[in-house]
């Protein structure tokens, strides 16, 4: 016993000596130092995960626009066919498309490089995050068909017909099954519960513009809520919501360069398009394509007038007065010829010039009814 007390009170000693004070210094850094190591290694494993995920998420956006660039693809040669494409793998992203200089960006928002268009129209809202994309396409005539313009929407994007006309009877017949069109008498009838974003479509007279943001409405985010007022029968005014008020997005009229009949693809594209500025930018694209197939056209004439100048017979008769230019009015030779002057005009310093694209339409139908009384003779060439 006595042995032990002995024992007890020497490592008594030696812990509080000098000696023990180092000893327990030791054990201090040495828990300090696993405690560091440790960190180390954890922020190491972390540091690849975190690593491992970027690159899984710029891979699988790669990937999305890949398949992205296929769908716009076939959707764009499937005229007049709706597509219903499944996206729910992607209900976590936010699809995104911009158009700029006459160049569409889309991908996914803050993930990966964009896939750049500038060739194919694609009407879109600039964000869309949803299971299930609503593709369409439909040709651009002016007044032969010049291009086919690609509409995209989704499910959860929701839009509203104010008003009551033949247009909007029309548009909603045209979009049967999209199952994301609506009409009401007023935007207090709008239920923002389990939708993205909201546009509000309106062609009476814009009173809602005045009234402000209903208050069923003041709390979906800004960018969600947006409307375009039509102001006459071929143009537009863009909004979009500013906390409690409508701001509008366009200094001018946004005008709409199109021939009026059924499923008229570029007032079509107004609804569908995010802003103005998108809309005015994809219209680039049709005004380029324009040009090169007025190119087109104008080697078939060449080739009708030949044709028609062969034939002593052909040539004073009225098939081909309604192709030279000295000849019916309208001829096809000259509407053709003003037409390429109007597009080299309209793309000039494109989209200050943007006005000047309206100029076609009156060559557009000159050539238009050229081409319809060629085709009453019964036996004459048409262009198209």
């Amino acid at each position: 016993m006595v042995n032990n007390k002995k024992e007890l009170h020497s490592n008594q000693r030696y812990f509080s000596g000098p000696a023990g004070k180092k000893a327990q210094i030791q054990v201090t850094f040495s828990w300090v130092y696993i405690l560091i190591a440790g960190a180390v290694i954890l922020l190491f494993f972390i540091g690849i995960v975190v690593k491992q995920k970027s690159i899984s998420e710029e891979n699988l956006a790669t990937d999305v626009v890949r398949v992205m660039e296929s769908i716009f693809t076939g959707a764009g040669v499937s005229e007049k066919t709706k597509n219903f494409v499944d996206i729910s793998g992607l209900a976590d992203y936010t699809l995104y498309f911009n158009c700029e200089e006459g160049t569409t960006d889309f991908g996914i928002k803050d993930r990966g490089k964009p896939s750049q268009n500038s060739i194919d129209p694609i009407f879109a809202p600039l964000e869309i995050k949803d299971t299930q994309l609503v593709l369409w396409s439909l040709p651009y005539k002016l007044p032969f068909k010049v291009i086919d313009f690609t509409f995209v929407t989704a499910s959860q994007t929701k839009y509203y017909f104010l008003g009551n006309n033949d247009f909007i009877d029309e548009f909603i017949n045209s979009t049967a099954g999209f199952e994301n069109i609506e009409r009401i008498d007023d935007i207090s009838e709008i239920d923002p519960q389990r939708n993205y974003q909201f546009r509000i479509v309106d062609f009476s007279g814009g009173l809602f513009v005045k009234q402000g943001i209903p208050d069923k409405l003041q709390k979906v985010e800004d960018s969600k809520l947006t409307a375009i007022v039509f102001t006459g029968t071929n143009q537009v005014d863009y909004y979009k919501k500013l906390g409690g008020t409508w701001d509008k997005l366009n200094q001018e009229p946004v005008k709409i360069v199109s021939i009026p009949g059924e499923r008229d693809a570029a007032k079509y594209a107004v609804i569908f398009s995010g802003n103005d500025e998108t809309y005015i930018c994809n219209m680039k694209k049709a005004f380029t394509r324009f040009k090169y197939v007025l190119d087109v056209y104008e080697s078939k004439l060449k080739e009708m007038e030949t044709f028609y100048e062969a034939d002593p017979a052909l040539a004073v008769g009225d098939c081909y007065s309604y192709i030279k230019e000295d000849g019916a009015t309208p001829n096809a030779k000259s509407s053709l010829k003003s037409l390429k002057n109007r597009v080299a005009a309209c793309l000039v310093n494109y989209p200050e010039t943007y006005d000047f694209c309206l100029d076609i339409l009156e060559d557009a139908d000159k050539l238009k009814e050229a081409n319809k009384n060629l085709g009453e003779k019964g036996n004459c060439l048409t262009l198209y």
